[in-house]
């Protein structure tokens, strides 16, 4: 039976995932707080001289993913006290929209992109036009490209843009990893 596990559980995200349009924007089902559901060529930016652009002007290529499966963020969600690199540290509170001591794939959402833009020398302001958004729920599709994108241009990126995006990748393979060594503490497993 344990070698059919995975086999279900893949069977079981296929028809979960085929049930759920990859381009549609769903709302967040645990956040608290103001967050715009929309696509992400949808979202206008303001840049630092108080222009205001489309999103396909500063992240230019933009396309969304297609397919069933969309790429994610490293990670959808991370209390702020587990941060330990020292390029995510100060710059990570930033993003706590809500103000509840964690970050929120909405927030991890808008990190992931304003940083992305400024790392490649196009100083945001925020996202939104007159109203800043600081929380974003998108489709899949939407996110998998933005992360796409990321990746492709992290080249052309400052090294403090490199730093942070490398460092967000690491933070993401933490919170997979935590707890995956618990097995070997003593006193975890007791045969007698």
């Amino acid at each position: 039976m344990t070698k059919l596990a995975p086999v279900a559980v893949l069977v079981t995200a296929s028809i979960l995932s085929a049930c759920v349009s990859n381009t549609t924007p769903v709302p967040p089902c645990c956040y608290a707080g103001a967050v715009t559901t929309t696509r992400l060529a949808d979202v206008p930016v303001r840049t630092a001289d108080g222009a205001t652009r489309r999103f396909s002007e500063v992240f230019t290529g933009f396309t969304p993913e297609e397919g069933l499966f969309a790429r994610t963020l490293p990670f959808n969600e991370v209390q702020r006290h587990d941060i330990n690199y020292a390029s995510l540290e100060p710059l990570l509170p930033v993003y706590d929209a809500n103000g509840d001591g964690r970050l929120e794939q909405p927030e991890v959402l808008v990190l992931y992109a304003r940083e992305a833009a400024r790392a490649l020398g196009t100083p945001l302001r925020h996202f939104g036009a007159d109203t800043p958004i600081w929380a974003i729920s998108a489709p899949n599709a939407d996110i998998g490209a933005l992360v796409r994108w990321v990746h492709a241009n992290r080249e052309r990126m400052s090294a403090e843009g490199q730093a942070i995006f490398r460092d967000l990748e690491r933070l993401g393979i933490d919170l997979l990893t935590r707890g995956s060594e618990g097995g070997d503490e003593p006193g975890t497993f007791d045969f007698d």
